[in-house]
C-alpha cells in the first residue's frame, strides 16, 4: 500500500514539474486522461488489502497444518490487523468526507 501511495505522489510531482516547466501551454487543455486515476487508486488499495488478507489467512491454515512456524504465522497476522486498520480508518475517512457534503447547503 504504502509502494502505491508512493507511486502515486511520484506521479503527481512528475505531472506538477512538467506543468511548470511547459509556461506556454495550449489555450484548450487535452482532456483525455494521463497517469493514475482516483478511482485505479483506490481499486488497487482494495485489491492490496485483500491480497494481504488472504495470504494471512493462507498462512494461517499452513500454521494449523505445522507447514509454517509461530512468527511467520503471527507476523502475517499482524501485517493483515495493520490492513485492516487501514481500511477502517480509509472507509471513516470517506463516509466523513460524505457527510460534510452532505451538510452542505445547495
Amino acid at each position: 500500500m504504502i509502494e502505491s501511495i508512493g507511486s502515486l505522489s511520484s506521479a503527481l510531482a512528475a505531472r506538477a514539474r512538467n506543468a511548470t516547466e511547459t509556461d506556454a501551454a495550449p489555450a484548450i487543455a487535452d482532456t483525455s486522461p494521463t497517469g493514475v486515476t482516483f478511482t485505479d487508486f483506490v481499486n488497487s488499495i482494495g485489491a492490496n488489502f485483500a491480497d494481504s488478507l488472504k495470504s494471512a489467512e493462507a498462512k494461517s491454515m499452513d500454521g494449523m497444518l505445522g507447514k509454517a512456524s509461530t512468527r511467520e504465522v503471527v507476523e502475517a497476522v499482524m501485517s493483515a490487523d495493520q490492513t485492516l486498520q487501514t481500511a477502517m480508518a480509509f472507509r471513516d475517512k470517506v463516509v466523513s468526507a460524505y457527510l460534510e457534503i452532505v451538510k452542505m447547503p445547495i
